[in-house]
């Protein structure tokens, strides 16, 4: 290998490609050293039809560390020059480069296939040839070779936990029969530390863990498909190699503890659950799909024929397609179609074990990113037995985005919609019906059935406003006093409230428990005592705050809105205690200190609270999940909702023939309509509004 060059139009005598012979064919880079110091490099056709022997690698192009590494110095890909045993070069980027000073050193020889060298980037016939049988590559490779770049802090810490905690943890786990109920294996809990017999971990090591979990491998789009259909897998980081299995029950570990509550960084929940490294095992689940022959495990055939409203294995395959596009979309690839087209290979290997053609047309990148996009998700619509992908359209503000408002930009890395297991399997507000799409000449616009059934009359809290502002529901609670007291299902209007917050469904069911208005009791007290203890103009002497004068008055309102939603007095008695312990840590902090009494008063006082607070769990857990980017709407016939965030008064409420859910639409001077996106309407999610009153259908074009 020659050395790196410092601009890449330095480079000479680069390889001339030859055309390959047919579709099944592809390039191998051959890897010979004859005194297992000096090596040298051959390109080798080789045809896939017919059996052949070679590894895969699974890297990345540019920059290996995490981006938010500390310390570290800009990345500048330089070029290196490989040099090919008839005389050419080959520029290759320098993360590549050190991977094959890396094999070499650890003797690895052979024929491997990597991407940047096998393909002719510069020829889009043939990297649209070689995309469309790169998932027969992955699968027919001998071993896939996964490199996650050179040893740096990160992984040094990443391999200490590995080697030295986790078997100890194992062995915990082992002996105590992993009785979870019974056991905490809470990262933050001083009790593990004591049956582990080791010191607290530093929070700094679950800093350098989070960095290397969050390197760019792991938010790689192609690696899903080259784990995925991996026979099997060798990890590499710098000199270390890594069992796969080992690597994956490290990950399943950490996936079922709370380490992450211990990052400095990722304080969020919701930005934690950002780390590449910790979704990676829902890759596992599509390997074991693929290694028996489909989605075929009792639990995940019943969730895809739920989504699908299907049991033929088309219908099964659409299923997985949808829930595919949704998860690919937290990854990231330089070529924004390769988010759809990196998911090819997976489709083509289920089609092949269940017998079926693949619905997706092959790569092709000579199409726009839009042009791609939209005809995909009508390829998908028009082979569906229900409206899902409409369900993973983004939050829009502004309207100017250059898609089709029902095609899901699937390069953002967030959507608007209800959780994945609960816009399919949990709801049926068009009544089973199935998608009616009509022909268009403007590609562009899907036309299709739909029922106008409601209007958006006033708009609650956002999520924002919900999270960190800590509102008192003022707006959504001043629209629920104007409802009668009771809902169109009978229910109290409190418990509407609770229900519409968490989209009815909680602990795996839906609807949701009626034991979870206690956990909603005890996050109302939590949230509003929060709400008034953070404004600093509040005092005990003054008068009652305004903003929680109407949740305060709903709570009034009847026997049952009493027992779901806590009065102003015991708010304010929840606020005085937070105000008692925040004094006690200031002074704690202070010169002046605390007696020994002052500290067990504070302790004991603190440990009531959170062991309390623990109650609020099952529904807090839930909101975070199902608010987000959504605020609370009510409408014209007197229904709550969680509608999408920039949801504006006089918004449709539609319900799409062969859609799941309700949709926000808006309309436009011209006839044609804007998809805001999915919501939440408690009371017509299982297809109470065709029960209620006579829908007309119409057809509604969606631009």
């Amino acid at each position: 290998m020659a050395s790196e060059n410092e601009e890449s139009d330095q480079t000479t005598h680069e390889l001339q490609y030859q055309q390959l012979p047919s579709p099944s064919h592809t390039r191998l880079l051959r890897i010979a050293s004859k005194d297992g110091k000096q090596f040298s490099y051959e390109m080798v056709t080789v045809d896939l039809s017919s059996p052949q022997t070679y590894n895969a690698l699974s890297y990345t192009w540019g920059n290996p560390l995490s981006p938010s590494n500390p310390g570290k110095q800009p990345y500048i890909n330089r070029l290196s020059q490989i040099n090919s045993k008839n005389g050419q070069f080959l520029s290759i980027g320098r993360n590549l480069a050190t991977a094959l000073l890396r094999f070499q050193e650890l003797g690895l020889r052979g024929d491997i296939w990597i991407d940047a060298i096998c393909i002719n980037q510069s020829d889009i016939e043939e990297r649209n040839a070689q995309v469309a049988i790169m998932g027969d590559i992955y699968a027919n490779a001998e071993k896939v070779t996964v490199w996650l770049g050179d040893d740096d802090w990160d992984s040094q810490v990443a391999f200490v936990f590995l080697d030295l905690f986790i078997p100890k943890l194992e062995d915990l786990i082992k002996n105590e029969g992993g009785k979870d109920q019974e056991y905490s294996y809470s990262f933050t809990d001083p009790r593990l530390y004591d049956r582990l017999g080791e010191p607290m971990i530093p929070q700094e090591i679950f800093d350098g863990l989070a960095t290397f979990l969050d390197r760019a491998w792991f938010r790689r789009a192609w690696t899903f498909q080259e784990i995925v259909l991996a026979r099997q897998i060798d990890v590499i980081c710098g000199p270390r190699y890594i069992d796969w299995e080992r690597f994956e029950e490290f990950l399943r570990i950490l996936e079922m503890s709370d380490w992450h509550l211990k990052l400095s960084r990722f304080q969020d929940s919701s930005k934690s659950k950002q780390i590449p490294g910790r979704i990676i095992r829902s890759t596992m689940v599509y390997r074991k799909h693929v290694a028996c022959g489909g989605p075929y495990e009792s639990g995940q055939r019943k969730y895809l024929e739920r989504i699908s409203a299907g049991l033929k294995p088309t219908d099964l395959l659409m299923g997985e397609l949808n829930s595919l596009l949704h998860s690919m979309r937290h990854r990231k690839a330089t070529d924004l179609r390769d988010h759809i087209y990196a998911l090819y290979g997976i489709a083509d290997r289920f089609c092949q074990h269940m017998d079926i053609a693949n619905p997706l047309a092959a790569p092709d990148y000579h199409g726009a990113l839009v042009q791609t996009y939209t005809e995909y998700c009508r390829a998908i619509m028009e082979k569906s037995n229900t409206l899902l992908l409409l369900s993973n359209v983004e939050d829009r503000p502004d309207e100017s985005s250059q898609f089709p408002s029902w095609v899901p930009n699937f390069s953002k890395g967030w959507t608007i919609g209800l959780p994945s297991t609960g816009s399919g399997a949990y709801y049926d507000a068009a009544k089973g019906s199935k998608p009616l799409l009509f022909p268009s000449p403007d590609k562009y616009r899907l036309v299709l059935k739909g029922y106008c059934f409601d209007t958006v009359t006033s708009l609650g809290e956002s999520d924002f406003e919900l999270g960190r502002s800590r509102s008192p529901f003022t707006k959504t609670a001043r629209s629920l006093l104007e409802l009668p007291m009771k809902y169109a299902t009978g229910q109290d209007r409190a418990e509407v409230l609770w229900r519409t917050l968490i989209a009815d469904q909680a602990q795996d069911q839906c609807p949701a428990p009626p034991e979870i208005a206690d956990a909603f009791r005890e996050h109302m007290l939590m949230h509003n005592s929060m709400a008034i203890f953070d404004t600093e103009s509040f005092s005990d002497k003054g008068p009652e705050p305004e903003t929680i004068k109407p949740l305060a008055q709903l709570a009034t309102s009847t026997p049952e809105a009493s027992r779901m939603i806590p009065s102003l007095s015991e708010i304010l008695e929840r606020k005085d205690i937070y105000a008692e312990i925040q004094a006690t840590r200031e002074l704690e902090r202070s010169e002046q200190g605390l007696t020994q009494d002052q500290i067990q008063r504070g302790n004991t006082m603190l440990q009531g609270v959170l062991t309390k607070e623990t109650k609020a769990l099952p529904f807090a857990r839930q909101i975070n999940t199902i608010i987000n980017r959504k605020r609370l709407v009510t409408t014209c016939k007197g229904f709550v909702g969680a509608a999408p965030l920039w949801t504006r008064e006089g918004d449709k409420v539609y319900l799409l023939s062969g859609g799941r859910v309700p949709f926000v639409l808006r309309a436009r001077s011209d006839g044609t309509h804007i998809l805001v996106g999915e919501s939440y309407v408690h009371g017509i999610m299982q297809g109470e509004a065709f029960e209620r009153e006579q829908l007309v259908g119409s057809q509604v074009k969606l631009v």
